[in-house]
């Protein structure tokens, strides 16, 4: 069976493809998610100030396009709970690891 390689592609990796942030500020993010485990990449990114929360949400959204894991309805902007529900489905997803 042949994988879709964008459907394995990590948010931080998404985000540094695609030039939204530097593979400098991913790494930075990714040391500190080490004494933080329970927190995202991307919301350690905003509390950082390299993203706005509105970034954030584009990005998701960005990221949901392009790979296999998107709801129905991506073209609109994500109210609270769907960007609670979107951060509650990673970290079910990241701690299955």
């Amino acid at each position: 069976m042949k994988q879709n390689p964008t459907s394995d592609l990590k948010v931080g990796e998404f985000l540094v493809e695609s030039g939204i942030i530097s593979e400098s500020q991913l790494n930075e993010a990714l040391l500190l998610q080490k004494d933080n485990a329970e927190r995202l990449v991307g919301e350690i990114l905003v509390t950082l100030g390299v993203l706005s929360k509105e970034d954030l949400i584009m990005a998701m959204e960005m990221y949901l396009m392009t790979t296999n894991n998107q709801p129905r309805h991506v073209d609109e902007w994500l109210d609270q709970d769907e960007i609670d529900m979107l951060l509650e489905k990673m970290r079910a997803k990241n701690s299955g690891r």
